[in-house]
């Protein structure tokens, strides 16, 4: 019998088989799970600010688009099998509505309130409305319910966190601060992410910068070197659980949260 060559083969399984270059290959957890892992930190009413350390997986989130860096960005993810966490504003979404329903589709997207005000100087029914605005447009565009925020600046309110907890919302604020949105050179952003990455980390970036695209082109063949896999916040939670003592101990600092 003849043999087929190799490569072609090779090829041929590698075209096959899409949901790997998604980062949704074997071992990941199915939608189901990751919305239980989600609604069980959510019940705390409580800011997370990262994961559990039982594997090598990481968390990489970017605020403030959709943008002009986005594809870009989601381009890069695809090509190495990762996938991210955007927290979106919906301001964005009248010129980018295309690429927020991509982001849908190969990320998870999260709300970043409609027009990024720091919430803790608005009336507790304006915060409310700056989010719940946003969350609907984007359900509206991607078909999916949101299910995590992250607040401006990091930083919200008792009373919005009370009404985020009734709707099942998780705040996910971040562990790891690459600086880009202080106007960190793209070798600080690099290092900075390197720095902070350790098992269950939420990195903290943005999409609407080139300098943070630079890194991120860096950043993503280092984490597959040192066997990290980049995966979506609710795949994070699902896959590395984090402890909910801990959870509340650190929420418990009073950071993010007025």
């Amino acid at each position: 019998m003849r043999r087929r060559p190799l490569i072609p083969v090779l090829l041929a399984i590698a075209l096959m088989t899409p949901a790997v270059v998604l980062g949704r290959g074997a071992g990941m957890p199915d939608e189901a799970t990751q919305q239980a892992a989600v609604a069980r930190v959510a019940a705390l009413g409580l800011p997370i600010y990262e994961a559990g350390s039982q594997k090598k997986y990481v968390a990489l989130t970017f605020d403030d688009g959709p943008g002009a860096y986005t594809t870009k960005v989601l381009d890069e993810l695809r090509k190495y099998g990762f996938r991210a966490t955007f927290f979106v504003n919906g301001k964005n979404f009248a010129r980018w509505a295309d690429t927020l329903r991509r982001e849908g589709h190969e990320a998870v997207v999260g709300d970043h309130s409609w027009s990024h005000h720091y919430l803790p100087n608005l009336p507790l029914a304006q915060q409310i409305s700056e989010v719940s605005r946003s969350m609907t447009a984007s359900s509206n565009i991607t078909g999916d319910r949101v299910q995590l925020f992250r607040p401006p600046y990091g930083s919200s309110t008792s009373g919005l966190n009370s009404w985020l907890q009734a709707r099942g919302v998780l705040p996910v604020l971040w562990s790891t601060d690459s600086r880009d949105s202080l106007g960190a050179k793209r070798e600080k952003i690099l290092s900075l992410s390197q720095a902070g990455t350790k098992p269950g980390a939420i990195i903290l970036l943005h999409e609407n910068r080139g300098q943070t695209y630079w890194a991120v082109n860096r950043l993503l063949p280092w984490l597959r070197k040192k066997g990290y896999t980049a995966v979506t916040v609710p795949e994070l939670l699902a896959l590395n659980p984090p402890d909910l003592a801990a959870v509340r101990r650190m929420a418990g600092s009073g950071i993010g949260f007025r």
